[in-house]
């Protein structure tokens, strides 16, 4: 099994977790895996975008909480912990 590259940059506003920016060495995206995950938190995904490159893919989710409030504290951290266990499996 090869392993694939990543990079993992967290947005914040202030403290509170506004989006992720996932940079990974594959042309999969991982966005289907990373919805089901933030939906079983309770946050919904706003905005994403995706480019591609000769070996690589730079996937941007703009997230917020399921009622509109922000992402801060405990549930940034969870977020964050659910995005870097699907990276790096």
């Amino acid at each position: 099994m090869s392993s694939v590259s990543a990079s993992v940059h967290f947005e914040q506003a202030g403290s509170h977790l506004t989006a992720v920016e996932i940079v990974r060495g594959s042309r999969s995206p991982i966005i289907a895996s990373l919805h089901r995950s933030l939906v079983a938190l309770g946050i919904v995904v706003s905005s994403y975008t995706a480019r591609t490159g000769p070996s690589e893919i730079m996937e941007r989710v703009v997230f917020e909480r399921r009622d509109g409030g922000v992402i801060e504290a405990q549930l940034s951290e969870a977020t964050k912990a659910a995005i870097l266990e699907l990276v790096t499996q």
